[in-house]
């Protein structure tokens, strides 16, 4: 069976399961324009508010890039619109109010998302082919909903090249919770022990450990990489050997 390697360690597994955004896609280049937007088109110039919401989102306003690990750049979209309501009720918005800005933040948030085939951090379709060619087999795990996944994936032209996909919509508990994993275990009719998880966030790396995979953290620097089975700094250094 072939060995997956990830810089310098070595992984016997039978599916390579990958995280989305913030390890096949750059989560700042695609995600910061769409929050900066979301929270423009509800504060206006409410810039006390707009501070307020960009911490508890974790939206570095002056780094112009996502808190790893918060909430803007690890959970789904509905953990990032209830914290918004959350805070915006808090401030003494009513139920209207807040539905309102809610719709508008989010038409403004959609207009501003890049395309994601332009912040892709390595050659997928390569890295994907290398796997599948030396016989193992390709999952993605994503907190982003599944239509736009597999849009990404199709912009790409690497659906082909994936065994299967599993998202916030396909999942009654999302990461950091195992249930993805244990999904795509059944599905592939694999042990979880013999999936090795390629993520960049602190949640990647507890389900994981939850599911009882292997993990590899992407970026050395990040809260996912304490305690990871290896760190690398691109996905792009997962080879077969």
């Amino acid at each position: 069976m072939p060995i997956v390697c990830a810089h310098a360690t070595s992984f016997d597994v039978d599916v390579v399961v990958f995280d989305k955004d913030g390890t096949l896609v750059d989560l700042d280049a695609l995600w910061f324009p769409p929050a900066r937007g979301w929270l423009d088109a509800i504060v206006g110039d409410d810039d006390a508010l707009c501070r307020l919401l960009a911490e508890r989102l974790g939206i570095d306003l002056v780094g112009e890039r996502l808190v790893p690990d918060g909430i803007a750049a690890a959970a789904t979209f509905d953990d990032f619109k209830q914290t918004t309501a959350n805070e915006l009720s808090s401030q003494g918005w009513n139920a209207e109010r807040v539905t309102a800005a809610l719709s508008v933040g989010g038409r403004a948030s959609n207009a501003a998302i890049p395309p994601e085939a332009s912040a892709v951090l390595a050659d997928i379709p390569a890295l994907f082919t290398g796997l599948r060619s030396a016989g193992l087999r390709v999952a993605v795990l994503t907190s982003a909903d599944r239509s736009s996944t597999l849009e990404f994936l199709r912009q790409l032209g690497a659906e082909h090249l994936v065994d299967t996909v599993v998202t916030s919509t396909d999942v009654e508990y999302p990461k950091p919770h195992p249930e993805g994993l244990h999904q795509i275990g059944d599905t592939l009719a694999c042990s979880a022990d013999r999936l090795l998880m390629v993520g960049d966030s602190v949640f990647d790396h507890q389900a994981a450990r939850a599911a009882g995979a292997w993990f590899v953290a992407v970026g050395h620097q990040a809260g996912a990489a304490d305690g990871a089975d290896a760190s690398i700094e691109c996905v792009d250094q997962i080879t077969v050997g």
